[in-house]
């Protein structure tokens, strides 16, 4: 007997929960394995990540026609029920019967059978007015409708009012298009034709302010399609955000430079530098996990880059040995991950309020450490993948007020050196990058 998908996402959701495991963790052993055909596979990871994603919505529903109480349904059941009402109101193409009639059978096969009945009710209580009908106009409103936990609404509808808080809120729960950058090397025309001869379909990522940076494109498959071809093997291109991708931009690498990137896997940013540079050069790339660093040696091996040289290196310990040595360095620290919820949906719920300035603290640690490994007169380009004020401009500000040394390095011609980029407004991951000057007026 072929093995059941939606039996698969339930036990999937289950380990997830018991072993607070990530979602693209445990879909890459998925994929490692042989039970399930692709399009299984597809079926699985969109319920599990929509799953993860709606979880608040998805208990205030059962709530809503539950007899018993949320917390007293056992961990399988509400696995079960979660994942059919999202079939149901978020997926299109399954059939509401499909949905409740499979997931009941998953029930009546488990040692729990005599819930079945409880489950057939719930689930056939359910219907689409039960999203529609909820109140957006307060925080509680948009924390169930969008499915974040009430302390982040109310963070970003204080921080940015009350409509743009819910169009952010929207935009996370989209899904990501999938971003590619071309190797320096293929030039645009060229990768679009290569693209479609594979009926690819693409589309140039714009960035109003920087209208020379024209290395990133959109397409319309999915990751693991892409990767499958010979233009990625080739290193044609290299899957990665444009926000990201211009942390390496900014920088303005040359031939000949030395680069410290301060927290590198998996590479990307160090390799497009690289290709900036001719591969000429050096580029020195920290990380703390050492099984990451040979993925940083793949990507680099596949893009026929060799001056990048992966170092196992806590970035918040001081170096000696680097102090004075880089003419360019990134500095991209860790992060509350924020604006990348489109990708990792369980984000949201794996951070709290504390972790924020928390990772604020850590990321100036680095920025620190970053100053003084790089010479006068370098450039350094400090970015995260978050939209958190407290982790981004607040680093800024302090950093600046000590090191006198340091100003801000203007990337546009109407003076911006700094820029937060948002899902909804930039059509790319949320994003935040800042260009600074090693001035040398203060040795």
């Amino acid at each position: 007997m072929s093995p059941n998908p939606r039996k698969k996402a339930v036990n999937m959701l289950l380990d997830i929960e018991k072993k607070s495991s990530y979602v693209n963790i445990e879909m890459n052993k998925l994929r490692a394995l042989d039970d399930f055909s692709p399009i299984d596979i597809r079926f699985i990871g969109e319920i599990v990540n929509g799953v993860i994603k709606r979880k608040i919505t998805l208990d205030y529903i059962i709530a809503k026609h539950s007899n018993v109480k949320l917390n007293k349904i056992s961990p399988f059941i509400l696995a079960v029920l979660r994942s059919a009402i999202y079939q149901i109101l978020f997926m299109d193409k399954v059939p509401d019967s499909a949905a409740v009639n499979e997931s009941v059978k998953i029930v009546k096969k488990s040692s729990v059978n005599r819930l079945s009945s409880y489950v057939n009710a719930v689930l056939r209580a359910v219907s689409q007015d039960d999203i529609s009908s909820i109140d957006q106009t307060n925080i509680q409103g948009l924390s169930i409708y969008h499915s974040f936990p009430e302390w982040i609404v109310e963070r970003w509808v204080n921080r940015f009012g009350f409509e743009f808080a819910q169009n952010l809120l929207f935009s996370l729960n989209q899904k990501a298009p999938l971003c590619i950058r071309r190797n320096v090397n293929m030039p645009q025309e060229d990768l679009s034709h290569l693209l479609n001869e594979y009926n690819i379909e693409s589309s140039p990522v714009v960035i109003s302010q920087l209208p020379d940076f024209d290395y990133c494109m959109q397409i319309n498959v999915s990751k693991t399609m892409f990767t499958d071809t010979a233009a990625f093997k080739n290193g044609d291109f290299y899957i990665q955000d444009a926000a990201a991708a211009l942390a390496a931009y900014l920088l303005e690498p040359q031939a000949g430079d030395k680069v410290i990137d301060m927290c590198a896997a998996p590479g990307g940013k160090s390799l497009f530098a690289a290709e900036l540079m001719a591969n000429s050069g050096s580029v020195v790339s920290f990380d703390i996990y050492e099984h990451k660093l040979d993925l940083i040696s793949e990507n680099c091996a596949r893009h026929n880059i060799s001056i990048v040289s992966p170092v196992l290196q806590d970035s918040s310990v001081f170096n000696p040995e680097y102090e004075n040595s880089a003419d360019k360095i990134i500095c991209d620290v860790p992060c509350s991950g924020f604006g990348i919820i489109r990708k990792k949906p369980d984000i949201r719920y794996a951070r709290t309020e504390s972790d924020i300035a928390e990772l604020a603290k850590l990321s100036y640690s680095i920025l620190e450490n970053a100053a003084r490994y790089l010479k006068s007169g370098g450039t350094m380009v400090f970015s995260t993948c978050t939209i958190e004020q407290t982790e981004n401009e607040d680093v800024i500000h302090k950093f600046l007020d000590k090191h006198k040394d340091f100003s801000l390095y203007p990337f546009t011609k109407s003076g911006i050196a700094y820029k937060t980029f948002y899902p909804h407004i930039d059509d790319t991951d949320g994003f935040f990058v800042c260009r600074l000057k090693k001035n040398g007026d203060n040795p």
